[in-house]
């Protein structure tokens, strides 16, 4: 048999957020190597997300111990090593070199945060199955997706309180930092303002890891109709915060795999982002983002050349915001056209309709 690890990270695991990059690499590595991937190991999770995915409480027995035999491990050291960004490449590279695939029988492990969300991104449908498999997801999301009106803009707001998030004292700068509060007027100003240019097409849902005053008083003035969910919401809140128009972020590894899985566009906390150069980056700080030719690098190369009014301006992903700031632009843009793709007028399987002359300057194409 081959097997491939996908090792938890720390003793008992961590979040979700977190949790998904090694979980995506052994999906990843799984295929690439043809072996059945194991893990990770949901049943000593000490957020007990066992009873999400139905998995048994033992099922640590088996990664721990195929990870105690004899097997070959892939290290942030060996995906390094290859050069690549996908892990899917690195890995089939560093497996050739190892004639895994001439091996009727081995097992391999893979582990980390390394490499971040773009060497997994292949890994999305498989994330996406998992999530929408797991308990009283697809219930949770119908629950509140029902609720809302589709033809307005969706507004997801994670707000992060507990675990080991920390309030930065006064004077004391985020750039750069994880697991810190943002301040509720950020979250408060960033609704008021999409409420300000959108009015009554804009449409929010808040998400949090627990309530408290803040988080009460933000729902209290832009969504005091929104439901409480039963059950499970691990995994139901990622799929609706995936499925929205606009993440409004907290500081957290929840956040950004939810906008990992959307693809669409996601506003976070400028205060927080590494800024050089005139340049903001999310992981610019890190000391292998720091090397020239790193991925951070490269892309820095390009946006220094990218000008006031490119059409780049409305097409970046990630968009910031300060808490006296006001909406970028460009996000701006693009939430207005997403508004008007929304409409079923613009489908034609929703018996949408399509004016000829859309379709005239290729008609014209065709006759010549």
């Amino acid at each position: 048999m081959r097997y491939v690890v996908a090792r938890r990270l720390g003793r008992r695991g961590e979040g979700l957020g977190n949790e998904m990059l090694p979980w995506g690499k052994g999906a990843i590595a799984s295929e690439v190597l043809n072996a059945s991937l194991i893990g990770p190991a949901w049943g000593i999770n000490k957020r007990r997300y066992y009873r999400n995915f139905r998995t048994t409480r033992l099922d640590f027995l088996l990664a721990d111990a195929l990870v105690h035999l004899p097997h070959y491990s892939f290290t942030e050291h060996d995906y390094a090593n290859e050069g690549e960004t996908d892990f899917g490449t690195a890995i089939e590279k560093w497996a050739s070199r190892k004639d895994l695939f001439s091996k009727r029988h081995f097992t391999v492990t893979v582990d980390g945060m390394y490499g971040g969300y773009a060497c997994i991104y292949n890994a999305r449908p498989f994330l996406w199955a998992k999530l929408l498999n797991s308990r009283d997801a697809v219930s949770n999301v119908y629950k509140i997706a029902s609720t809302l009106d589709r033809r307005k803009l969706f507004i997801a707001v994670h707000m992060r309180f507990g675990g080991d998030f920390v309030k930065l004292e006064d004077g004391k700068s985020a750039r750069g930092r994880f697991n810190v509060f943002i301040p509720k007027d950020w979250y408060l100003n960033v609704c008021q303002a999409l409420v300000d240019e959108f009015g009554d097409s804009i449409q929010f849902h808040f998400f949090t890891d627990r309530g408290g005053a803040e988080f009460a008083e933000a729902v209290q003035r832009f969504n005091p109709q929104q439901l409480r969910q039963p059950g499970l919401t691990e995994c139901s809140d990622l799929v609706l915060m995936a499925q929205a128009d606009l993440r409004v972020c907290s500081i957290s590894s929840y956040s950004l795999a939810a906008s990992f899985l959307s693809g669409g566009p996601y506003l976070w906390y400028e205060p927080q982002l590494t800024q050089i150069n005139g340049l903001y980056s999310l992981w610019g700080m890190e000391e292998q983002q720091r090397l020239k030719g790193s991925a951070t690098d490269r892309n820095a190369a390009i946006a220094r050349e990218i000008e006031p009014g490119s059409e780049w301006e409305a097409e970046f992903r990630g968009y910031a915001m300060d808490t006296r700031g006001a909406l970028p632009a460009g996000l701006l843009t693009q939430l207005r056209r997403r508004l008007l793709a929304k409409n079923p007028v613009a489908s034609i399987l929703e018996y949408g309709s399509l004016p000829s002359w859309i379709c005239e300057g290729s008609l014209r194409e065709m006759k010549h």
